[in-house]
């Protein structure tokens, strides 16, 4: 399954699944689902949606992911180029949010990966890794404040995240983003993403808005040479 590119602080929040003013937001469309992202990279992205609004496919260059959906499972089929490249089965909870994803990388469905996510009511708050070459699991532990998962750790490696508290959630959040061609949900935050800190890097993210309020452009900047802008297409019904 591919993965949109942000940068690299996006890789802890993928790998665990894994904008100031006091004027009041606009309310935005809740029937509008981004349909194409264009990122600075080079890559473009395609989004298709059942009946239900949910997602059943993407695309970008020769990956084509599929989702079925049957009760609380969805299973994710990738292939490349027409060839099979991967699986993902998706088990969710009573939320929504995705309870055990498991990732096989071949047909027989012999090497793949594990992630059990444990929560409090919506919040993520445990992760743990496993995989089909053995060894001890990976485990990531998540902290939330006023409805935003503020830190996650694992290992000695801790990222901390910062939010625009004026200004709430919405499609097109960079952990929206993350999380969209996976196919499934385990972070839902309050407001919008604002800044990232791994390590000694600082990752910030910017947000345009068009006139109906939705996000149709972010920036994502880490240091003084890493800039990646992803442009958004909708399709509201």
């Amino acid at each position: 399954m591919k993965t949109i590119k942000l940068l690299p602080a996006s890789a802890a929040l993928i790998a665990i699944a894994l904008i100031a003013g006091c004027k009041k937001n606009k309310e935005t469309r809740s029937d509008c689902h981004i349909v194409a992202i264009t990122s600075t990279t080079g890559e473009s992205y395609y989004l298709t949606y059942n009946k239900d609004g949910k997602l059943a496919s993407d695309s970008s260059g020769n990956s084509v992911t599929t989702f079925v959906y049957s009760g609380s499972t969805v299973t994710g089929t990738t292939n490349m180029s027409g060839a099979f490249s991967s699986k993902t089965i998706i088990t969710l909870n009573s939320n929504g949010l995705a309870s055990n994803v498991r990732t096989e990388y071949n047909a027989a469905g012999t090497n793949w990966g594990n992630a059990l996510y444990e929560y409090s009511g919506t919040e993520v708050v445990k992760v743990t890794n496993t995989s089909s070459s053995g060894g001890s699991p990976t485990l990531s532990t998540i902290a939330w404040s006023n409805g935003n998962p503020t830190s996650i750790t694992s290992g000695s490696s801790t990222s901390i995240l910062d939010y625009y508290t004026d200004k709430a959630f919405q499609k097109g959040d960079y952990l929206y983003l993350a999380q969209l061609t996976l196919g499934y949900t385990i972070y839902t935050s309050k407001n919008l993403l604002k800044s990232i800190v791994s390590g000694s890097t600082l990752t910030t993210v910017t947000y345009s808005f068009d006139s109906d309020g939705k996000i149709n452009m972010m920036t994502v900047s880490s240091g003084s040479n890493a800039t990646t802008v992803l442009v958004y297409q909708y399709q509201c019904n």
